[in-house]
């Protein structure tokens, strides 16, 4: 058993696939809508709550009247494919598939809403599509919060619980982790854009593709893709989830910015305090007179400011007790 979340949609569009409509329109034949490979009896409804389901007219106008309580939720058909191993073919009754359809949502939290089950028939793989309302009966959306890692919890429960057949694929799947994983940590050093981080992941044989909110458009998740096996980040590490890339490479991206010029340290210029000015003229008298220069004898250059100056200079050291 295996599970994969798929784009959400319009219910024209989403039940039309489900049901193999086949639209005037050439793109159309381009999705395998071809009808003489798909024939009415290629499909057939296996289970459903709350939709009529006498033809794909009344199907859609089931879905979008209880739409209509929330009429601004954007690609209101949520879409789920669930597949199974040849292995367990003989036991896969329609009844059956309807019981693990009603089980896989109720473990996914998609409760209190319109859902419809189409088993297809085409493939030598069993598999059925559930398209669910994610708007419920009371109007309001539904909860899809963590809907991967959920859906692998509730897959796993399932499995388990009824000893179906774990795939060959999904063992390949777990054993290419660990390759992921040492070839994203190669490329992921220095990134700091996700082109950057996409063309070095290239060169490697992956390439990144991203999950994006149903209703803003923006990238929520990533996911890596190795020929035919596809893992999504968080699968690999939490290390490799999209919010954590994204802040890596912002980060990368400021410490590559130059650094503003670097703040010169202020010099404060410090007025010496009084008493040390005074100290300062003093030692250059104390000097002065040690040395016994004759500067104070009377004669052409003599100034009298000065030579009291100089006495007064020999005062204060008499005081402190030296003589001068």
């Amino acid at each position: 058993m295996f599970a994969r979340i798929l784009k959400s949609g319009s219910f024209h569009d989403v039940v039309g696939y489900v049901t193999r409509q086949f639209f005037s329109h050439p793109l159309e034949q381009l999705k395998g809508h071809d009808p003489t490979k798909y024939t009415p009896d290629t499909w057939r409804v296996i289970g459903s709550d709350n939709i009529l389901t006498l033809d794909y007219r009344r199907m859609v106008q089931s879905f979008e009247v209880v739409h209509g309580f929330m009429p601004g939720k954007e690609a209101p058909a949520g879409h789920i494919a669930i597949s199974f191993d040849t292995a367990d073919a003989p036991r896969l009754t329609d009844e059956f598939m309807a019981q693990l359809a009603k089980e896989y949502m109720e473990g996914m939290g998609v409760k209190d809403t319109q859902y419809l089950v189409v088993r297809h028939l085409e493939t030598d793989h069993p598999h059925f599509h559930i398209v669910y309302n994610r708007v419920n009966m009371q109007g309001k959306a539904v909860d899809e919060r963590n809907n991967f890692k959920r859906s692998d919890k509730v897959v796993k429960a399932i499995k388990d619980k009824y000893n179906l057949t774990y795939s060959p694929l999904k063992q390949k799947y777990e054993d290419k982790i660990p390759e992921f994983e040492k070839k994203i940590r190669a490329a992921i050093y220095g990134c700091k854009s996700w082109d950057e981080f996409s063309r070095r992941l290239e060169c490697a044989g992956i390439k990144v593709k991203f999950h994006d909110d149903r209703d803003t458009g923006k990238h929520i998740g990533v996911k890596f893709t190795d020929r035919d096996i596809t893992v999504n980040g968080s699968k690999i590490g939490r290390a490799f989830t999209y919010r954590r890339l994204n802040n890596l490479f912002e980060l990368n991206r400021k410490q590559e910015q130059p650094s503003s010029q670097a703040v010169q340290p202020k010099v404060q210029y410090r007025q010496p305090a009084p008493q040390q000015q005074t100290n300062v003229v003093e030692a250059m008298a104390e000097a002065v007179v040690e040395n016994g220069l004759d500067l104070f004898k009377v004669g052409p250059g003599f100034d009298p400011e000065e030579e009291a100056f100089i006495r007064e200079m020999r005062k204060r050291k008499k005081k402190k007790g030296i003589r001068i």
